[in-house]
């Protein structure tokens, strides 16, 4: 939520006067940079506690792929929303994060029960 609240912030600064447009810009960097912290936050915890201790290396180096796929396709989708379509496109985008953090909950739980477990070492004994 904290993302389209920013986004929001920052598309109702278009046609706004200079000193409003800057004000709305300023909340809206600062909104959005506290969801990218709780994001950051809640990423890191996903990275560690979903992967196998034999597998760490690799559920990271899966997760950096994904996260330097999205820094190449985001200049473009930025400037397809947020540049050619204006503030509908701030809001479209905004609604995009406000669904995946809604759907992720689930997918959590789903990975989370259908996962193997390792045997702990007093099961193995």
């Amino acid at each position: 939520m904290a993302f389209f609240v920013g986004m929001a912030a920052m598309a109702a600064a278009a046609g706004l006067p200079s000193r409003l447009a800057l004000t709305g810009i300023v909340v809206g960097i600062i909104v959005h940079t506290i969801g990218e912290l709780w994001h950051t936050a809640g990423s890191l915890e996903l990275r560690f506690s979903l992967a196998p201790a034999h597998a760490q290396g690799q559920y990271m180096g899966l997760f950096g792929f994904g996260a330097g796929l999205a820094n190449v396709i985001a200049p473009t989708v930025l400037a397809l929303f947020c540049i050619a379509w204006g503030v509908p496109g701030w809001l479209l985008l905004g609604g995009v994060f406000v669904v995946a953090g809604l759907l992720t909950p689930y997918v959590v739980r789903w990975a989370e029960q259908t996962r193997p477990y390792a045997k702990q070492p007093a099961e193995l004994g």
